[in-house]
C-alpha cells in the first residue's frame, strides 16, 4: 500500500521529469492497480506535458487499458523559457546604451576641449608623418 501512495504523489509530482521516470518504472503490481490505471488515465488526458502523456499512454497501452483521448496540449511556462527574452533585452540595452551613450560621451569631451582639439589632433598627425 506504501508502494501505491507513494507512486501516486510522485506522479502527481510538479516535476515533467518526475512525472515521467515514475510512469516509466511502473511495477507490474502497480500498473494492476485500480488507484494507478486512473491517474495514468487522468495523465494521459490531461498532463501538459506531451513525453508524460505518451509515456502513461504507453504503459496502458501495454497493459490491455484503453487509454483516454487526450485533450489539446496545455501550454506551460518551463523552466528557462523566458531567458532567450531576457537576453535579447539586454543586447538591445547595450546596444542602445553604446549607441547613445557613446556620442554623447565624445561631444562632451570635444565641447570641453573646444579649439583645443584642433591643436591635439595636429600634433598627433604631426608626429605620425615626422621621419
Amino acid at each position: 500500500m506504501e508502494d501505491v501512495a507513494a507512486a501516486l504523489k510522485d506522479l502527481n509530482s510538479d516535476s515533467a521529469k518526475t512525472r515521467e521516470r515514475v510512469i516509466k518504472n511502473l511495477t507490474p503490481a502497480l500498473l494492476q492497480d485500480a488507484q494507478v490505471i486512473e491517474a495514468l488515465q487522468k495523465i494521459v488526458s490531461t498532463d501538459p506535458v506531451e513525453y508524460v502523456r505518451e509515456a502513461a499512454r504507453v504503459q496502458l497501452v501495454a497493459i490491455g487499458q484503453t487509454p483516454r483521448e487526450s485533450v489539446a496540449p496545455i501550454q506551460m511556462k518551463q523552466e528557462g523559457a523566458g531567458k532567450p527574452a531576457i537576453f535579447a533585452v539586454g543586447l538591445v540595452g547595450a546596444v542602445i546604451a553604446i549607441c547613445v551613450c557613446v556620442p554623447i560621451f565624445v561631444i562632451t569631451i570635444l565641447a570641453m576641449t573646444g579649439p583645443q582639439i584642433g591643436n591635439i589632433f595636429s600634433r598627433i598627425t604631426n608626429g605620425l608623418a615626422a621621419p
